[in-house]
């Protein structure tokens, strides 16, 4: 299920690869979409994880569905997050992040004033806050979490710009959903505004004979 206005900036990259000589796998992670101390007070989360075998035919697809939403975090096995509790909130609106019997939740989002490429949350809680953001799944069910703050202030209003930057790595010792604690140990091998990108992309996976690194180039057909 897509939500109103969320349709056509929905981007599917395929990834594809052919007989690799080694395993390969590689981690999706997003730039931040607003200002903060990285690693400090916002930390990225790992989006999605891909392997390809070596000697294999391998496909796997990510799925941006830019429906979009705030989440509150709970760490499970130390760096892991899930989302006891999550709220839509699109390009233009704002939310509230609010204290009742103790517990935070996440208000309905109401249309915000003249921030039509912007999506925001308004911390009023009574103590400092851990929030996070992410996308739902296609099916609309599951929140995909991609960003965490901690320590929010009461008062203190997120705003984040929608423009969604893809970062790929190849490591092999980050898990989905994992709060990534400081810079990845490893090149970048993909760095990409998903909006810039058509509906549907193909990017092919190999090995550069002549280093023997992990290359990600593009596949579709002009």
């Amino acid at each position: 299920m897509s939500t109103p206005g969320t349709v056509g900036n929905t981007r599917k990259l395929n990834f594809m690869s052919n007989q690799l000589s080694k395993d390969v796998t590689l981690v999706f992670m997003f730039e931040p979409l607003t200002k903060g101390k990285l690693f400090s007070d916002i930390f990225p989360v790992c989006w999605k994880v891909m392997k390809f075998r070596a000697g294999s035919i391998d496909n796997g697809l990510a799925m941006y569905t830019a429906d979009t939403g705030f989440l509150i975090p709970q760490v499970d096995s130390g760096n892991i997050v899930f989302s006891s509790s999550a709220r839509r909130c699109q390009s233009g609106q704002v939310c509230e992040l609010v204290t009742e019997d103790g517990d935070n939740f996440l208000k309905a989002p109401v249309k915000a004033e003249n921030a039509d490429n912007i999506v925001q949350c308004k911390v009023k809680t009574d103590f400092p806050a851990t929030l996070g953001f992410g996308i739902f799944d296609k099916s609309g069910t599951r929140m995909e979490p991609i960003f965490t703050w901690t320590d929010i202030p009461k008062g203190d209003t997120l705003s984040l710009a929608l423009t969604p930057k893809l970062k790929i790595y190849a490591v092999t010792d980050i898990k989905v959903n994992q709060v990534l604690k400081g810079e990845v140990q490893s090149p970048k091998l993909f760095e990409e505004n998903l909006i810039e990108l058509p509906p549907l992309s193909k990017w092919e996976v190999y090995i550069e004979e002549n280093t023997n690194a992990v290359r990600i180039r593009s596949a579709t057909s002009s």
